[in-house]
């Protein structure tokens, strides 16, 4: 005796309402040891709409995004309807502006709306035309000044650690990275790529969203649990 299965479309149509908790933190800038960690005023812990402002004021333009949900639509046969800031930015790229010197980007990722959808990561790449760039010596004296002597010294490329905002020699102790990478010709700079990156904060985002998915998971399974149909022996 063959058993015939029922196609999902056919299967009833369970709804949870989901409303995506967003928190409402203060922006700020991370500021190890008293000075300001930041590519062009951009750093870490601010929002979209910071990061918008600062670049667009510098005539940062083609703003480039990508955004994603928090929950899958779907659970089974139980659908999420989700209500609050569910659709977030994960990144965001802007380019410009270009000039007869150089061409450039900022990247900046960003945290779900559970930890204030805050920039945790943020990648900064400048392309010199050539014979338009910095002598290396002159960029390396320029960064040291502002960000201090890094952690790790590689001469065209330059790492800093920081644990609770001092910084650290040891990679393994962070919270909190930069880097400064720097493509060289005959002494002069051709490129350059900056990266900061709260690695702790990210980390912190994710175990929110994990146990976020798993509350609606949860209450998505006592739904179908409490609608499943008896068996018919």
């Amino acid at each position: 005796m063959a058993l015939a299965a029922t196609p999902v479309s056919a299967q009833q149509k369970l709804s949870l309402e989901v409303t995506v908790p967003a928190a409402t933190l203060p922006s700020s800038l991370f500021s190890p040891n008293g000075g300001a960690a930041d590519f062009l005023g951009v750093g870490l812990g601010q929002t979209v709409d910071d990061i918008r402002k600062i670049l667009t004021g510098q005539n940062f333009t083609n703003e480039d995004s990508s955004g994603r949900f928090l929950l899958d639509e779907e659970y089974f046969t139980v659908e999420i309807i989700a209500t609050g800031p569910n659709r977030y930015f994960t990144y965001v790229i802007w380019t410009g502006p270009e000039d007869a010197e150089a061409t450039q980007s900022v990247r900046v990722e960003f945290s779900s709306p559970l930890t204030g959808q805050r920039s945790t990561d943020l990648r900064r790449l400048v392309t010199y035309n050539d014979g338009k760039g910095p002598l290396l010596a002159t960029l390396r004296a320029a960064i040291v000044q502002k960000f201090g002597p890094p952690s790790v010294d590689g001469n065209s490329s330059m790492r800093w650690f920081w644990s609770k905002g001092q910084q650290v020699k040891k990679s393994a102790a962070r919270d909190k990275q930069m880097a400064i990478g720097m493509d060289v010709r005959s002494d002069y700079v051709t490129a350059i790529t900056y990266e900061l990156v709260d690695d702790a904060a990210a980390a912190a985002d994710r175990d929110q969203v994990t146990q976020f998915q798993k509350s609606v998971e949860g209450a998505a399974k006592k739904i179908r649990d409490g609608n499943a149909a008896a068996p018919k022996l």
